[in-house]
């Protein structure tokens, strides 16, 4: 039995009220070791102890039930789809789920309603060196990049208010509804968009925050300057990145007059490949690609797609400016590329999993 299996049949047995304290300790050992299941779990834990409410109409009410079913079958796709493991036969899947997913859709109808702000419910993580996808409740898909978390509450999505909370790399695709805005907090920044496609990258411990925008309109606000309460709105246009300075000590200008740049989007293209690649959603298709950027902006992609920590022992590396694409090569290959061109030295350390430069 895959521990992904076992992992369906725990959550089953704990909405059902049937598992042993044994039982519970190994559930939260194994989506300790797989985050990205929390969201799955997540969306059946939140709903097994709801009250019931009244107020519903028959027509809500079958409405519900078929978001909850459809929330479910999108969460399996995706999953098998995009997740590194073991495929399972689907009678496996449907078996380990079927009490969860019964008890998502019977449930659901009696979630009670609260107009007061909730706290995020629903959480994905993902994992150094993975990514995953997942639908959200109003039909928006979003693929997270490695080390990235994405926050929401489901229940909030299915009365209209479509608001998430990013920590890392994010690719948008949002359902369009023009009357319901999707929002999107990370940090002091916020985007507003009514139905776009766009890549946003906030990292925390990157200096900038970037919105590149492939189609639609975004609106971008962020705090602007020194002045307490002072905040500047952008409306990007197709084919924009929006570069945000969000430490007073790595200004994104020369000029160090304004904390923020507009720059056209550009397209790479790559021998054997005749389509023109975006450097900035390249990694939605496991390409890892890059324009321009100091080794040190690089070395923290390079952490955390590689599962790796590089330390400069000499800082006038960390200055030197790189242009590349690469597709599966491992870090020495990467490393080696880069030291063609810019004559560093470097040494690996795999047991402890640290890259030196110097």
């Amino acid at each position: 039995m895959t521990e992904r299996h076992r992992v369906y049949i725990l959550m089953a047995r704990k909405i059902s009220g049937e598992a042993t304290a044994q039982e519970l300790d190994e559930l939260e050992s194994l989506l300790q070791q797989d985050p990205e299941l929390r969201y799955a779990f997540t969306i059946v834990d939140d709903v097994s102890g709801v009250n019931e409410a009244d107020g519903f109409t028959a027509a809500e009410e079958e409405q519900l039930l078929k978001d909850g079913m459809d929330r479910m079958n999108l969460f399996l796709q995706q999953e098998t789809a995009v997740t590194p493991v073991r495929k399972m036969s689907p009678w496996k899947i449907i078996a380990g789920m079927a009490a969860a997913a019964a008890v998502l859709v019977s449930a659901i109808i009696w979630w009670p309603r609260d107009d007061r702000k909730l706290a995020y419910r629903n959480e994905v993580v993902t994992k150094t060196g993975s990514k995953t996808a997942v639908v959200l409740p109003d039909g928006t898909s979003v693929v997270l990049n490695a080390c990235s978390r994405l926050q929401y509450d489901a229940n909030r999505f299915l009365s209209g208010e479509r608001e998430v909370s990013l920590t890392g790399e994010a690719y948008f695709d949002v359902k369009h509804d023009p009357s319901h805005p999707f929002i999107i907090q990370t940090g002091k920044v916020n985007i507003r968009v009514l139905g776009t496609v766009f890549n946003v990258k906030a990292y925390t411990e990157d200096a900038t925050v970037q919105t590149t925008l492939l189609s639609g309109k975004v609106e971008v606000s962020f705090p602007e300057g020194s002045a307490a309460g002072s905040r500047k709105v952008i409306q990007l246009q197709p084919e924009q990145k929006l570069v945000i300075n969000i430490r007073k000590d790595k200004p994104v200008t020369e000029t160090k007059k304004t904390n923020f740049i507009i720059a056209p989007v550009k397209a790479m293209i790559t021998p054997g490949n005749d389509a023109a690649l975006k450097p900035e959603t390249a990694w939605v298709n496991d390409r890892f690609d890059f324009d321009n950027v100091t080794f040190e902006e690089l070395s923290h992609d390079l952490e955390r797609w590689y599962n790796v920590r590089l330390r400069f022992k000499n800082d006038k590396y960390k200055k030197e400016v790189f242009t590349g694409a690469f597709r599966k090569q491992n870090i020495d290959d990467i490393l080696q590329a880069l030291q063609l061109m810019s004559g560093f030295h470097y040494e690996m350390n795999t047991t402890e999993n640290i890259i030196d430069i110097w």
